[in-house]
């Protein structure tokens, strides 16, 4: 009991660092940095289609996928978007697994729901007298940092309750052009914004023969993220049935602007404290690929983005040797994948979709039971020759471990995206 009492406490206390986006301990074993490897998809059409749609993408979400595809968009676009977000976590002891029990008693879970605008956007094809070039501005949701964990461990007594919620939004002005029959380049100059509201409540309590006390600590941490970053793409047809597309992202640097708060209760005394700091950390260059297949009415494409994140840095951190080395400890590269297929009717203007894709853990194994995988489905209509509305539902589930605290965590997520556009 002392052993698990001494592990609960050391982890309270990574959590308040946390604050700072950074374990000061190896008790939870891994440094948690929301904006990394934490891809959350645009467009009910590419999502659909698993994400992949660096090579397909001729709509206005090219902005997010593949600036190149701009050059598709032979008329001015308006296009919105929803998502709707079902997360559930449970969470089991870990204690007594191969020991006395053969398996991991989970928890009923708690679930966290959100309905959130995704996108809006513009794209503005310029008349030319051969070839393409096209405008756009838009606003996208690219990241979501919802999250929500409660786990109680009747040994001693104890119990927490993590929620967060949140996202980055991705403002973005880009243009493409054909610079040769077969072959269009693009780019994007991104705004990003957003926001990730954090709180931790834990609640425990001790006794022995000579002492007995209770403990309750309720911290709230709220981050403001801003940032810039530039992302090409290349489009190439070489014949009319295969589509190459690649992309290239670069690093950006996320300035967070910070304001935490931690209320403690240790046996009836009160403490309390605040800070708002700020600080920033830089993300590593990002690359894609992606290639697809066109038979008539029927694409079938396939993705890889790839992304070392060992190389994210800490800048203007306190102790920001320690916490660049705990990067190094806790994460490591990862290559995402995704792969899709359509299948248009033209008598009926409906098009079919679906895909599957791969979103790995950016942390090293030892922390991840079963990776993050996702299948999806999706549905698009024709509306009038000038309108489309596109549904997709995406599927996905993964799960960790935690030996330091003996915590086992399952996750499961259904995702609701619903896009429409209007073109004249």
């Amino acid at each position: 009991m002392i052993k698990r009492l001494v592990s609960i406490i050391a982890v309270v206390f990574s959590l308040l660092l946390l604050s700072f986006s950074i374990a000061n301990s190896q008790d939870l074993g891994v440094v948690d940095e929301a904006t990394a490897g934490n891809f959350f998809g645009v467009g009910a059409r590419a999502m659909g289609m698993g994400g992949a749609y660096i090579a397909v993408a001729n709509d206005a979400t090219a902005l997010v996928y593949n600036p190149a595809g701009l050059a598709q968009v032979k008329r001015i676009e308006f296009s919105g978007g929803l998502t709707h977000q079902r997360l559930r976590n449970k969470t089991g002891d870990l204690t007594f697994v191969g020991i006395q029990s053969p398996g991991i008693n989970f928890n009923d879970g708690r679930l966290q729901s959100n309905t959130r605008l995704s996108s809006a956007n513009i794209v503005l094809p310029v008349p030319t007298y051969r070839g393409s070039l096209v405008f756009a501005f838009g606003v996208n949701r690219i990241k979501s940092f919802d999250k929500t964990m409660e786990f109680s461990f009747p040994a001693d007594g104890s119990s927490g309750i993590e929620s967060e919620s949140g996202g980055l939004y991705m403002w973005s002005f880009g243009g493409a052009v054909d610079i040769s029959p077969n072959v269009s380049v693009g780019g994007a100059f991104n705004f990003f914004s957003g926001t990730d509201n954090y709180s931790w409540l834990y609640e425990g309590s001790y006794s022995s023969d000579t002492l007995s006390f209770k403990y309750k600590y309720d911290d709230t941490i709220k981050d403001r993220y801003t940032g810039f970053n530039l992302k090409l793409g290349v489009r190439v047809q070489p014949s009319k049935f295969l589509i190459v597309g690649g992309t290239i992202e670069s690093p950006v640097t996320y300035t967070i602007n910070e304001d935490w708060t931690q209320t403690t209760d240790e046996d009836g005394d009160s403490y309390y404290d605040s800070g708002s700091p700020q600080y920033k950390i830089s993300l590593p260059f990002s690359l894609g690929i992606g290639v697809a297949l066109n038979f008539n009415n029927l694409i079938l494409a396939g993705d890889i983005n790839y992304a070392d994140w060992t190389q994210m840095e800490y800048k203007r951190l306190a102790d920001m040797a320690e916490a660049n080395r705990m990067i190094q400890d806790s994460y490591t590269d990862a290559l995402r994948w995704h792969l899709g297929a359509e299948y248009l009717f033209p008598r009926i203007g409906t098009t079919l979709r679906v895909g599957y894709y791969q979103n790995p853990l950016p942390y090293k194994s030892i922390w991840i039971k079963k990776d993050r995988n996702y299948f999806t489905a999706g549905v698009g209509f024709l509306i009038d020759q000038v309108m489309t509305l596109d549904l997709a539902w995406v599927h996905g589930s993964w799960e960790t471990n935690d030996f330091n605290i003996n915590l086992a965590e399952k996750y499961s997520t259904n995702q609701i995206f619903l896009t429409t556009a209007y073109h004249f």
